[in-house]
């Protein structure tokens, strides 16, 4: 199987793979477009496709390199298109961009018709007196590829900075890379024609290896980083599932203390980062009914108890944490809400969204299986019985 065969078959998934999404949005459209172009136009360089539609029409008109070039155009138009819906959602000289493309088109297919072609082999300037028109062809094609893709690059990597996922980072930086690459091809295009009416001289072999290899490379490029963006959303959704499943049971323990701070609304089980969401919303809810049933005394207590347990000091604060949650959720099953007193802070409260959810998970943790925890909750147990049944003594003696 040859290299343009691979390359083009690999669009062709990739943009198969994306065309569902072109009713989702302007922006998905344009990338679903962008891709079936891209791959259409790519198709044409597989040697089978070019001689067929040559065949087809005539091997005097070579009609397959016009429509390759055509659909590179079109691919390059919705492509900017895309990258300003992303980076520039205010929009881009819109009315610029529709007369450009929609002037180049028609003048390529114009000045294609009137060139005198080179029979056989790759698109040349011709000779003779209708040398013009292959100039001014190649002089449009490239123009608005060159163009588009260097402001796309521009956009693309501008816009890396503002990506908040490594993968989205990654995807966008892939993107510049391909539209750079389309940059290159342009301006090789411009150089092998400046030489050739500078100096008479042509390196088609030179110029071929130059154009197939830049144009394979912009087009996997542009694949490439098509497709991360959607994996970071799969790592987000499968990271959000792993700590929802984390975090579940720390809820259904604070839940069952405090049923009240649960919503009533029902989630569909798929909407894994909704769940995750509002688990994290109900936690905190019950951390605070929770805690007032103890003092900051309590909470006092159970920094000191972890440091003479030995906890290590990254995960001691959690675990003080989890010692007074887990106190407090004993002591509201059967006891009343303290008045009059200072509360525990939550050690949850200031964080940004990763700090929280990885202090939910240590305390989690902590929460349900930390032999810390559970001796410190025993204790405090043994110490309100005791306190509890010196009250009763007391009582009874008056009497």
């Amino acid at each position: 199987m040859s290299t343009p065969t691979i390359v083009a078959g690999a669009l062709w998934l990739v943009a198969l793979w994306r065309l569902p999404s072109i009713r989702h949005s302007h922006k998905q459209r344009s990338l679903a477009l962008t891709l079936v172009t891209l791959a259409a136009a790519m198709t044409f360089e597989v040697s089978q496709v070019k001689e067929a539609v040559d065949a087809s029409v005539g091997a005097d008109v070579r009609l397959s390199p016009l429509l390759k070039q055509m659909l590179g155009v079109t691919s390059a138009a919705y492509l900017l298109d895309f990258v300003i819906a992303v980076v520039r959602p205010q929009g881009l000289a819109r009315r610029a961009r529709l007369v450009a493309a929609g002037v180049t088109l028609p003048l390529m297919l114009a000045f294609y018709a009137l060139a005198n072609w080179t029979p056989g082999g790759p698109v040349r300037l011709g000779g003779g007196r209708d040398a013009l028109f292959p100039l001014l062809y190649m002089t449009v094609f490239t123009l608005y590829i060159g163009v588009a893709m260097v402001v796309a690059t521009w956009l693309f990597l501008g816009g890396v900075r503002h990506s908040r996922t490594l993968l989205g980072k990654a995807g966008l930086g892939f993107l510049g890379l391909g539209t750079l690459l389309g940059s290159l091809y342009a301006l090789q295009r411009i150089v092998f024609v400046t030489v050739h009416l500078a100096s008479g001289a042509s390196y088609p072999g030179l110029e071929n290896l130059f154009s197939t290899t830049l144009k394979q490379a912009t087009a996997l490029s542009v694949a490439l980083g098509v497709c991360l963006p959607p994996l970071s959303v799969a790592v987000e959704y499968v990271a959000a599932w792993s700590t929802l499943r984390k975090l579940r049971p720390l809820w259904a323990q604070l839940t069952e203390a405090a049923p009240y701070v649960v919503l009533a609304t029902a989630i569909g089980r798929r909407r894994i980062p909704f769940r995750l969401e509002r688990c994290v919303i109900e936690i905190e809810d019950a951390c605070l009914a929770l805690r007032e049933y103890v003092s900051v005394d309590m909470h006092t207590k159970a920094r000191r108890f972890v440091r003479q347990e030995g906890v290590d000091v990254q995960l001691s604060d959690a675990v003080a944490e989890a010692c007074w949650l887990r106190a407090a959720a004993q002591i509201a099953r059967n006891g009343k809400r303290l008045r009059g007193v200072e509360y525990p802070p939550l050690g949850v409260t200031g964080r940004d969204r990763d700090s929280e959810l990885s202090w939910l998970r240590a305390v989690a943790h902590a929460y349900l299986s930390s032999p810390v925890v559970f001796e410190f909750v025993r204790q405090e147990q043994s110490s309100i019985s005791h306190e509890q049944g010196a009250s009763e003594r007391i009582s009874s003696h008056d009497n």
